[in-house]
């Protein structure tokens, strides 16, 4: 039986995990058979988070052109290739030229002046944080942790506005957009971030601004590489997903904060058309789903 003497911490990525697929949880973090799973995408996301971070910080907590001071593309490609050498991810050049381009391409539409005073205007916010640091109990040995890419506070208003910044081939579809474990982890910081500072919840709006690598071929429209999404986050929305947080760490956890091991807890979810085994690392190693897998209802 596993023994933990110290605070068991659970965040949104692990609900995430146990909201796509039961089994899949418990795999990775119950029997400890988990996959780092980064890639050069991974890599060109954290690398363009920290240069955006980077801008924004700047432009609220000193001004536009200091902000645009920085020799942000440089510090993206010198982030990327850290990146991509401590993960010990081995591209082609021309692969690497590629993402090197994307990202020259999504800062210079980021940075420029029509998309800042659209999206973030330097009069409007006042800078609170990046990477804020959430760690709450929850019950008994349990504490929640999460990070928030931005927060900003609206000088008028009162406020709060939290930013969670996504790198996306083409922009999120409304498959994505509608995706619970996709949009699980903004509407639970949300909460959270209310609890941490004592902030009427209503007085919290949150947004999702995704970076497009790439744009439409021979389409017929103007384009933007930077799309905006706001999920429904109204009180009743929060509930339904504190909920779920709750029946998540109740199956999962004792309340010592210990894993419950029955594997009977965790039901395989393969997903329409096994949708959540195509890129599973465990598929055809540790798990092999049937089809009348795909016709149980898991949640």
């Amino acid at each position: 039986m596993e023994t933990n003497n110290k605070k068991r911490r659970v965040s949104p990525s692990q609900f995430s995990t146990w909201y796509s697929c039961k089994y899949k949880f418990f795999l990775d973090r119950v029997k400890g058979l988990r996959q780092f799973e980064d890639n050069v995408n991974t890599c060109f996301g954290n690398s363009i988070h920290s240069v955006i971070q980077l801008y924004i910080k700047t432009l609220y907590t000193q001004s536009s052109q200091d902000a645009l001071n920085h020799n942000l593309y440089e510090i993206f490609k010198l982030n990327f290739d850290n990146e991509l050498k401590d993960k010990k991810i081995s591209i082609t050049s021309e692969i690497h030229d590629e993402f090197c381009e994307d990202g020259k391409n999504i800062i210079i539409a980021f940075t420029n002046l029509t998309t800042r005073m659209k999206y973030f205007p330097s009069n409007k916010y006042e800078f609170i944080n990046v990477e804020d640091e959430i760690i709450l109990p929850i019950k008994n040995n349990i504490e929640f942790i999460g990070y928030i890419d931005l927060i900003l506070k609206d000088k008028f208003t009162g406020r709060y506005k939290i930013i969670d910044i996504k790198t996306s081939s083409q922009g999120w579809k409304s498959s994505q957009q509608n995706d619970i474990s996709k949009i699980s982890q903004i509407l639970l910081y949300k909460a959270f971030f209310s609890k941490k500072y004592n902030v009427d919840i209503d007085l919290i709006d949150v947004e999702f601004f995704i970076l497009k690598r790439k744009l439409w071929e021979n389409y017929k429209f103007p384009q933007s590489r930077i799309q905006s999404f706001i999920p429904k986050n109204n009180q009743k929305e929060i509930a339904k997903y504190l909920n779920l947080f709750s029946e998540f760490v109740d199956e999962c956890f004792t309340s010592e904060g210990n894993f419950i091991e029955n594997s009977k807890n965790y039901l395989k979810n393969p997903g329409d058309k096994y949708k959540n085994c195509k890129y599973c690392p465990h598929k055809g190693v540790n798990c092999f789903p049937t089809k009348e897998d795909i016709k149980k209802e898991i949640i």
